[in-house]
């Protein structure tokens, strides 16, 4: 399969504060280290899925200043089209983080441009839209250019992965258009009502997403990730490595998973992979600047082998 991937959503500059451990409310802690680097969700996926060697799309809004010739430099760099990021007054997003030495990380976003984006900002080129072949967005973005995108990608007989996230009520009439769900506990929790304590946990709230969704993905952090297509349930493990922040580890897995998918993969084996490259990026500080090329990961010391062997495989789980 050659289509291309259309991907959709926020773009931030990530203000990251480590921190020898999350400050309680109303203290202040002295910082260990300050980084900026260039986020947000729909941007890191969008560089993820295009170092993976897909050829991405990306829609998106920065504001006319440096954090939004920052973040359109990211994207191209990775290889990304940023013929549709558009500039408008507005400041760019800008996010705050803080990391502590295990990698767990608290944020807060400041929306920005990403809030002007809406349903005029969709490519009206035919010609662009019968390139793609899956469309990807989250929910970081206005409900209505959400939905927008959604309608307009249902249309034209696109494939429409969610990424739910973060974890905000959605309407009902969005399962017309959701292929693909991906969620983590928080977001699992919030729009199945089930709290995720144990692997069988999952398993539980797995059924009830895949009522409204048939090809459904919860990623369960150290604990790996449950998948369901149709009647096939399964459990991935983790890969164990060394973390340094978990910060854009989960769009990593979108967006690799979405390449995976967009070149003919089965669910099984787009999210094996996108587990190494999530894995991987959890060893790096940042999000964007922490995602590897395949030829990078072939190469990991922990994770290169068993990339390999997914890679020479051949044999696809049914979908």
């Amino acid at each position: 399969m050659t289509s291309e991937l259309l991907v959709a959503g926020a773009a931030n500059l990530d203000r990251m504060m480590y921190v020898e451990r999350i400050p309680e409310q109303g203290e202040t802690i002295m910082a260990l280290n300050y980084e900026e680097h260039p986020g947000g969700k729909g941007a890191n996926q969008a560089v993820a899925a295009a170092l993976w060697g897909m050829k991405v799309n990306f829609i998106g809004r920065t504001g006319d200043d440096e954090p939004g010739k920052i973040l359109k430099n990211s994207l191209e760099n990775a290889g990304v089209n940023t013929k549709y990021l558009l500039q408008g007054l507005t400041p760019s997003g800008i996010a705050l983080d803080f990391i502590d030495p295990e990698g767990n990380y608290q944020a807060a976003v400041l929306a920005g441009a990403n809030s002007d984006l809406d349903s005029a900002d969709l490519p009206e080129d035919s010609i662009f839209w019968e390139s793609i072949g899956l469309t990807v967005m989250q929910l970081e973005c206005p409900h209505s250019f959400t939905e927008a995108l959604g309608l307009k990608s249902k249309k034209q007989g696109i494939p429409v992965l969610l990424n739910a996230a973060p974890a905000v009520p959605i309407p009902n009439s969005w399962w017309d258009w959701i292929e693909i769900l991906v969620v983590n506990e928080v977001e699992a929790f919030s729009l199945s009502g089930i709290k995720i304590n144990h692997i069988k946990d999952s398993f539980a709230c797995l059924e009830i997403l895949q009522q409204r969704c048939r090809k459904t993905v919860i990623t369960l952090g150290e604990n790996g990730l449950v998948y369901g297509t149709g009647s096939v349930v399964k459990h991935i493990a983790a890969h164990p490595v060394k973390a340094v922040s978990s910060l854009g580890a989960g769009d990593a897995f979108v967006g690799v998973m979405a390449a995976e998918l967009c070149k003919g993969n089965d669910l099984a084996k787009s999210t094996f992979m996108a587990s190494l490259a999530a894995a991987a990026s959890v060893t790096s500080s940042g999000a964007q600047t922490s995602y590897l090329t395949p030829h990078q990961l072939k190469n990991h010391p922990a994770l290169g082998e068993p990339y390999m062997s997914a890679l020479n495989s051949t044999v696809n789980s049914p979908s």
